[in-house]
């Protein structure tokens, strides 16, 4: 079975300042705006121009290198894809994943900057781009024309993310997983709850091999003690406004920065799936993920 391709997502195109305006409003705004300006976060100029991407200019919006066409349905991978085709991957406990990004030296670099090196001014800029990325999700899965999934990301119920381990944490002093669901949740008044937990510290990922990778993954995380209650909580807030087939059923979006083999999504889709459904409650899983590698 090969997979199948998608059509072109909807994203951002080029920012053009000024349309619309005077030329005396717009050098006016101009020169304000020179006055008030802040340096770019990426580039570290001075960003003369306004950008829809927080303390971005618009020359480095341009250069944000969006997946925008998709070859592989499932884990939303830009090039024709060996990995979803394979045997060991029919069993598959999340719908589908979706990318903002490909990993490109530059995506990179602006993760490393906020991930490792704490630079927080990437933090709003990266939960920009991730909520552009899942207007596209609601895009693509409210088209007519799809019929693959049966439930529409416009029907999302909780948004959570990828835990890190108690060590992790320590270190960093953050998730930045938790921070890009947060701002998708906050920016589509949606509820993020914490659903999951990382008992052991599984070591840095990039530093392993594909198959290290999946085995070191398979039993790494956990539900949260207080994850059916707080998925049943929402159910009876929600209980008034869902139809009599979805009293059961929940859609959840699962963030996190990076995809690799998909290995760490799947593991932590699967305890989610198999605790649920020992309370009768049935899931279905979207991942959302910053950069596809």
């Amino acid at each position: 079975m090969k997979p199948e391709t998608m059509s072109v997502r909807k994203l951002p195109r080029k920012v053009h300042f000024g349309m619309g305006m005077s030329e005396k409003t717009r050098l006016l705004l101009n020169w304000l705006f020179h006055r008030q300006s802040h340096t770019c976060v990426a580039c570290g100029t001075l960003a003369g121009h306004f950008s829809e991407f927080t303390g971005l200019c618009t020359r480095c919006s341009t250069q944000i290198p969006w997946v925008y066409n998709i070859r592989c349905v499932h884990c939303g991978r830009p090039t024709p894809c060996p990995d979803c085709v394979r045997p060991d991957r029919l069993v598959r406990y999340y719908v589908c994943n979706r990318s903002a990004t490909s990993y490109t030296p530059m995506i990179r670099e602006w993760i490393g900057q906020f991930k490792y090196r704490g630079n927080e001014k990437f933090g709003p800029l990266l939960g920009d781009i991730m909520n552009q990325a899942y207007q596209a999700m609601r895009h693509e899965f409210a088209d007519h024309k799809c019929t693959r999934f049966k439930r529409s990301l416009w029907d999302v119920d909780i948004v959570t993310c990828v835990p890190v381990s108690e060590k992790r944490l320590t270190e960093r002093g953050f998730n930045q997983a938790q921070i890009l669901a947060e701002e998708i949740a906050k920016q589509n008044k949606l509820p993020f709850l914490s659903l999951l937990i990382r008992p052991q510290d599984t070591g840095k990922q990039s530093f392993k091999s594909k198959n290290e990778r999946m085995n070191t993954m398979s039993n790494a995380f956990s539900v949260h003690p207080n994850m059916v209650n707080l998925v049943k909580s929402f159910i009876l807030k929600a209980g008034s406004h869902r139809n009599v087939a979805s009293k059961h059923s929940v859609t959840i979006l699962l963030v996190d920065d990076i995809y690799t083999t998909g290995s760490t999504l799947q593991a932590c889709a699967r305890v989610l799936n198999e605790k649920a459904l020992e309370q009768g409650v049935q899931l279905a899983i979207f991942c959302l993920t910053l950069a596809r590698s």
